[in-house]
């Protein structure tokens, strides 16, 4: 099953990273229509800061520890999903890193998916609407929010480099494309659903595909096709 899937996924590698690369003059032209001088976003903002400080405060090694973990994790799930089995999770004594062994090869999508899917933000994503129904302090919600997108940016920053095993893997060309583009998409879902929850999430990505259709004309103009 994982071999039909895998072969499913290199049929669209180029595809979906010809697709991010492409909308990236709309997704930074989505930033212009968000609304900052909101509560929501103060408190997200907030969490964010915090994330830092407290980084700053603990110590960098402890949460590059905590880092890897939620790399690693983030390839078991997406192993997983793609119908791969996962071996053991294993990090590095002194913090430099860690390991998943997956069964059958894996694809690109396993090997990137720490660098464009945010784990825990997206499981606190799942009950996030709900502790905003039955909670009183509705910011407290949107600063822990920013503080597990924080903690996912911070994630990259720091594993992002040239010296990158996964990203040598699937060459530098592509990963940057795939990075980049898809971090975009990320930062962008990240603040609609801050501000709407899934709601905002929907109108957010109907708003990029009204910019593709008006950027993808001029680009395609623009190389000559």
């Amino acid at each position: 099953m994982n071999k039909y899937f895998d072969f499913f996924l290199n049929l669209f590698r180029w595809p979906v990273a010809i697709f991010l690369l492409f909308s990236i003059p709309a997704l930074i032209d989505s930033f212009n229509y968000f609304d900052f001088k909101t509560e929501r976003f103060y408190a997200f903002a907030g969490g964010a800061i915090l994330y830092f400080a407290m980084m700053i405060i603990v110590g960098s090694n402890v949460y590059r520890t905590m880092q890897i973990i939620s790399h690693e994790l983030t390839h078991t799930v997406f192993a997983l999903l793609t119908f791969h089995d996962a071996g053991k999770i294993r990090i590095n004594p002194d913090g430099s890193g860690g390991s998943m062994q997956v069964k059958g090869g894996g694809n690109w999508l396993i090997t990137l998916s720490p660098y464009f899917f945010p784990l825990f933000a997206f499981l606190y994503m799942l009950i996030m609407p709900g502790l905003l129904q039955i909670g009183q302090n509705h910011w407290l919600v949107h600063l822990f929010y920013g503080y597990l997108i924080a903690y996912y940016w911070a994630t990259i920053i720091d594993q992002v480099h040239p010296k990158q095993t996964d990203i040598i893997r699937e060459g530098y060309l592509f990963s940057t494309i795939i990075i980049v583009g898809s971090n975009l998409y990320i930062s962008g879902l990240a603040l609609a659903f801050n501000s709407q929850q899934w709601d905002g999430i929907v109108k957010y990505l109907r708003m990029v595909h009204k910019f593709n259709l008006q950027y993808w004309p001029k680009i395609m103009a623009f190389i000559g096709v």
